[in-house]
């Protein structure tokens, strides 16, 4: 009986090895694959990896015997899987699909703190919206990715968020701030040495001042983009570096350049097979041909590119080309061809919701209706195009100045559409001109009560815009001038404060000094000098590291506690939610704090004297929490010695930090600031707590 449970729990036991051994070796296989994922450039290849890899994750990560670490690993995999199918989807132009697929992948990472997979799938999310021309939604999930993206401490993922945040900054028309995101990236990827990060920020630096429209400048960060692709040989960042040097040479109509630039890489492509950029190369081909009237020419490579977009499924280009392709045919008077490309572009647009594709195909129609003398659908078309117009301008624009030339422009739109009615009017008044000199009379003294009308009505509209303008401008001064005010506010206060915390530091040493121990004084001197140059480094400045606030409280307790002998201890720490290296607080605030606990609670103190400080983000990462906890005397014991005393000291600093508190606070409206508490034990009060709140940013 005992040989056959011995027996049993052999088999059992190599059993549970066999399965260890196996999930290791399943691990392993989705690594290996994952890797070969990466490495894939075709994404009919790397698509039908994936669906292999999700095969894996999904029949695995049912094991009920799977350890929490495991689990972990084939979540992780799981979430890789997701990203890859929006990323496939995105590829095809099913931007709404794509991002249902990076929500899911987000949802996994989250709920496993990977965070590195959760900056990702934001990250994706956004690019997404910026294809579907959401630039709102955009710029929202970028922001939210680069806070995932930081507390993943990668600084790769950090860099290329930067890049994303640049590039809408960029769309936006936000430039100062697209090329302060852009050059953050640009020295984070300097310092990893990171070729693919520098080629890629040099890239889209180039092309915020092509939106410029400083050509010269663009060309730069081009070319030298175009440089650390040929040297890494990653020719698929070749092509779209030629092709963007092309379409500059384009603009500054340096047509035969352009075209050297394009043939090249349309060499590249055909030897790779990266059809979707030999697209676009076609197009810029067929731009310059339409430029210089050879519309034939033109019509070729539109429809070579219109071929190849069709074929990949990529809806956004294909209806471009299809709106080149109309209007090619209106320019020729092919006006049938015109209308069927126009149509197509129209519902293709409509389907995907491209909203300036939308505005772009329906104004065309709307000239092809009017040139057919279909005037109801040409005045339904235009009033399409008013309403999207509309709809982009409420995505695209925020402030007051562009809203009031929106309306201005959407007034020109009225009187447009107005003449166009009126044209209909005029062309049923033609078919009755039998009729008598008064009603022909009659119908004129309209016509210029109308036009009376709008004109008056545009200059109306002018005036008021340019009052709010000056309005705007004047508000912009005001808050200027408030915002320079609270600055030199802040620093007068520092600027008493810091000579008030030298003195208490010295009158340390100067203790020291008249006890005899001098090895002890000159040892805390240097510390003292050590502490001093610090200061002045940091005088004047807004924010400093929290590791220098940290590096300096902890001088100065070295300092205090030479007052304590051997009975004085205290600690400094700080939660993983927060990055001493990263997040930034007002210089010297919690000093004076410190200085009160030792000097109100704890200096009355018999036996071993205690503080320590801790630092924390709070949940939403809106302001840093310090907390500082001593186990003095007590509120209420140091309040009847300090009247004993007959003290009338007020402590300056701390009122001064309150005041600085309020000032930061002002956009965050946080109700508590500085919260006192006793520290109870047993009924008994055994020493004090203070919370300071310090508003982030």
């Amino acid at each position: 009986m005992k040989k056959n449970a011995l027996l049993f729990l052999l088999l059992f036991c190599n059993m549970l090895h066999s399965q260890s051994f196996s999930i290791k070796k399943t691990l392993e296989k989705c690594s290996e694959i994952n890797q070969e994922i990466e490495n894939e450039q075709d994404e009919t290849i790397w698509s039908k990896q994936n669906q292999d890899l999700k095969k894996i994750v999904l029949s695995t990560i049912k094991i009920k015997t799977l350890s929490e670490n495991e689990k972990k690993e084939f979540a992780k995999y799981y979430s890789i899987v997701l990203l890859n199918e929006g990323a496939y989807q995105t590829l095809k132009s099913k931007y709404t699909e794509s991002i249902i697929s990076y929500k899911k992948s987000f949802a996994v990472a989250q709920k496993i703190k990977y965070f590195e997979g959760c900056a990702s799938s934001l990250q994706n999310i956004g690019t997404s919206f910026d294809y579907l021309g959401k630039i709102d939604s955009s710029l929202a999930y970028f922001k939210k990715a680069l806070n995932y993206a930081y507390r993943s401490k990668n600084q790769e993922s950090i860099a290329f968020v930067l890049t994303d945040l640049g590039y809408v900054n960029n769309n936006i028309g936000n430039n100062k701030l697209a090329i302060e995101y852009n050059l953050k990236a640009l020295k984070i990827f300097k310092k990893l040495n990171d070729s693919e990060g520098i080629e890629r920020t040099n890239f889209s630096i180039g092309r915020i001042f092509d939106n410029l429209k400083e050509y010269e400048k663009s060309l730069e960060y081009y070319s030298d983009a175009l440089q650390i692709s040929i040297a890494t040989k990653n020719e698929q960042r070749q092509c779209l570096n030629l092709n963007s040097i092309a379409n500059i040479y384009f603009l500054q109509k340096k047509y035969s350049k352009a075209k050297q630039l394009l043939e090249q890489c349309l060499t590249i492509c055909k030897k790779n097979q990266y059809t979707s950029i030999s697209g676009v190369s076609y197009n810029l081909l067929g731009d310059i041909d339409f430029e210089l009237k050879k519309f034939n020419e033109a019509k070729i490579k539109y429809l070579l590119a219109n071929t190849i977009f069709k074929n990949d499924a990529n809806n956004f280009f294909y209806a471009k080309t299809l709106f080149k392709l109309a209007q090619l045919n209106l320019k020729e008077n092919n006006i049938k061809s015109a209308q069927e490309y126009a149509i197509e572009c129209y519902k293709l647009s409509l389907k995907n919701n491209y909203p300036f594709e939308i505005r772009s195909a329906a104004d065309l129609l709307s000239q092809i209706y009017t040139k057919q003398k279909n005037y109801k659908l040409a005045l339904d078309f235009k009033n399409i195009v008013a309403t999207v117009s509309d709809s982009i301008y409420y995505d695209e624009n925020k402030n007051n100045i562009l809203k009031a030339e929106y309306k201005y422009n959407s007034s020109l739109k009225e009187a447009q559409i107005k003449a166009l009615f009126q044209e209909k009017k005029i062309a049923t008044l033609e078919s009755q001109r039998q009729k008598t000199i008064v009603l022909i009379l009659g119908i004129a003294l309209v016509s210029i009560l109308i036009t009376s009308y709008v004109l008056f009505n545009r200059y109306k509209i002018k005036k008021q815009n340019e009052l709010l303008k000056s309005q705007l401008f004047q508000a912009q001064k005001t808050i200027e001038a408030e915002k320079k005010a609270t600055e030199s506010e802040l620093k007068a206060l520092k600027s008493q404060m810091n000579p008030h915390f030298i003195f208490n530091a010295l009158s340390s040493i100067q203790d020291q000094f008249m006890f005899g121990d001098k090895v002890t004084a000159n040892e805390q001197m240097g510390n003292f000098t050590y502490l001093t140059r610090q200061i002045l480094n940091i005088s004047g400045k807004k924010q400093i590291l929290l590791s220098t606030e940290i590096d300096i409280l902890s001088k100065y307790l070295e300092l205090e506690k030479m007052r304590f002998k051997t009975d004085f201890e205290y600690k400094i720490t700080s939660s993983d939610n927060i990055d001493a290296d990263y997040h930034e607080i007002p210089p010297m605030l919690i000093q004076p704090f410190v200085e009160n606990s030792i000097k109100h609670g704890l200096l009355h103190k018999i036996g071993i004297k205690k503080v320590t400080i801790h630092f924390e983000l709070d949940t939403n990462e809106e302001y840093i929490i310090c907390t500082i906890t001593d186990n003095g005397i007590g509120r209420t014991k140091s309040a009847e010695i300090k009247a004993k005393n007959q003290s009338k000291h007020q402590s300056f600093s701390t009122e001064s930090i309150a005041q600085r508190l309020e000032l930061l606070n002002e956009n965050h409206s946080i109700k508590q600031l500085i919260t006192y508490s006793d520290e109870l034990e047993n009924d008994e009060i055994v020493g004090t707590k203070v919370v300071v709140n310090i508003p982030v940013g």
